[in-house]
């Protein structure tokens, strides 16, 4: 009858961290994307107002050349009705169309300025939408990708604590298999010996009574020591059986 009892192994529990996108998304830092936006915003602004200050230097000097257009061309018309004799300037008509010129070309100068600002302002604006836009889809993809990280790195603690903590159950429980086992051997060993010179002097006679009394003892022991002992004390009587055997 096997005495020893091999202790109870409990094996701990694998618990992987399940997704939790809101999660592992906090707190990842995108401002390397915010501060490019700015930077790029911030040029983009810069370059608009420059070009923007070109068209205007465009524009003052159409309407400069427009100006002295109109005093060139009125100069002119006063010297041909001069030579031609004419006294007393030019005509209502005459001046009225070098109006008309004059007022054409700084409309032309207007327009054209005004049309360049536009053609700025949409092109600045487009850019800064488009760039803004692909930073903001790569600051998501970063959030996403760090999120997943984050995941992963948590899944693999997870599962790092886990092996740590089964290689701690299987030690603890084969140093308790060890001592219990050590434990065993020392109390054999002890009633062995105790019922070895117990028995010792026995008759043969003696012996069955005392061995039929220690099978029936067996038979009630409740305790896990109690059997160990009175194991012992059966195999020290069969010893001392034999011996008497042996003896003839």
């Amino acid at each position: 009858m096997a005495l020893y009892t091999t202790p109870k192994y409990t094996a701990p529990t694998l618990k992987m961290p399940e997704y939790n996108e809101k999660k592992y998304r906090k707190g990842v830092d995108t401002s390397f994307y915010t501060n490019a936006i700015n930077s790029y915003t911030e040029q983009a602004n810069k370059e608009r107002a420059s070009q923007i200050g070109d068209a205007q230097r465009n524009q003052q000097s159409a309407l400069k050349q427009a100006y002295i257009t109109r005093l060139q061309n009125q100069q002119r018309l006063n010297n041909d009705l001069a030579q031609s004799g004419i006294r007393g300037g030019a005509t209502e008509t005459s001046n009225l169309r070098l109006a008309n010129q004059y007022g054409q070309a700084r409309a032309a100068a207007n327009s054209d300025y005004a049309n360049s600002v536009n053609q700025i302002n949409q092109a600045t604006d487009r850019n800064i939408f488009d760039y803004r836009s692909d930073m903001e889809s790569r600051a998501e993809e970063y959030r996403q990708n760090q999120a997943n990280a984050r995941w992963q790195a948590a899944r693999e603690d997870a599962l790092n604590k886990y092996n740590a903590n089964r290689e701690d159950a299987q030690a603890r429980w084969q140093a308790g298999r060890e001592d219990a086992l050590n434990q065993y051997n020392a109390t054999t060993e002890y009633w062995n010996n105790y019922y070895l010179d117990v028995y010792s002097g026995y008759s043969k006679k003696s012996a069955n009574k005392a061995l039929k009394s220690a099978n029936a003892e067996l038979k009630k022991a409740k305790t896990q020591a109690e059997k160990i002992r009175i194991q012992q004390k059966i195999r020290g009587i069969r010893n001392r059986l034999g011996v008497i055997a042996n003896s003839k």
